[in-house]
């Protein structure tokens, strides 16, 4: 019996900002990761008009190994959700850090497929083990593209960084304008030897006698950019 990779895409599209493809993403993530030979590992929840208040319901609903953003992003490096009436609310950096360093036990990946995103996917790395950023204004059909290379690698047994790494390259390839400036972050202590997200690793019943230490051995082919973050410890009274 094989556990599902459950990935939670929140999306928004208010009206007091132009207007993003959405929904265009949305269908490119289910599509592609359907491509390759593990799709049916992954279960993709996709939220719509989401709210701030909606986060944390909707982490402990679904328990997600992935969170995917498909939202704007302020050029003051805030994310843009869902807000009363159609406007967008902009979401606090340190809070969305914080609400997600109690999930991440069970989130390993952020990804923030919207501009100017660098500051907290750097901040949500020092809680969750991967986050994904952008360090200026990206295209809207390059997010769509890249959304849908990064997941069809991931459908086809890639580990993130391989993943992470075909997806670039494929913006590469088709030169795509307004594609620089996506970065992977790593959280500090991940060894490069990581393989989330393993099939095996989400294997619920394995019999005793099979190996599940076994690692997928890659060669890079192309340079990508990954910044190792510095672990904060955070202390509760």
């Amino acid at each position: 019996m094989t556990q599902k990779i459950r990935i939670l895409l929140l999306s928004a599209n208010p009206w007091s900002v132009s207007r993003i493809l959405v929904d265009e993403e949305a269908r490119e993530i289910e599509k592609r990761i359907q491509e390759g030979p593990y799709g049916d590992r992954f279960e993709l929840h996709n939220h719509t008009a989401a709210r701030p208040k909606d986060l944390q319901r909707l982490l402990l609903k679904y328990r997600p190994q992935i969170v995917h953003f498909s939202v704007h992003g302020s050029k003051s490096r805030r994310l843009i959700l869902a807000g009363s009436h159609g406007r967008g609310r902009a979401i606090d950096e340190q809070g969305l850090t914080d609400l997600l360093a109690l999930y991440n036990h069970d989130v390993r990946l952020v990804v923030l497929n919207a501009c100017f995103t660098e500051a907290q996917a750097r901040s949500i790395s020092e809680v969750v083990n991967y986050s994904i950023g952008t360090c200026q204004a990206i295209g809207d059909k390059v997010c769509v593209a890249f959304a849908g290379a990064l997941y069809r690698a991931l459908g086809f047994g890639k580990p993130l960084r391989e993943a992470f790494e075909s997806a670039k390259a494929e913006l590469a390839l088709t030169k795509m304008p307004r594609s620089r400036g996506i970065e992977l972050f790593v959280r500090e202590g991940v060894g490069e030897h990581d393989s989330f997200p393993s099939v095996e690793r989400f294997r619920s019943i394995v019999p005793a006698h099979i190996d599940t230490n076994l690692r997928l051995k890659t060669k890079p082919r192309f340079e990508y950019r990954i910044t190792t973050i510095q672990q904060t410890v955070l202390a509760f009274s």
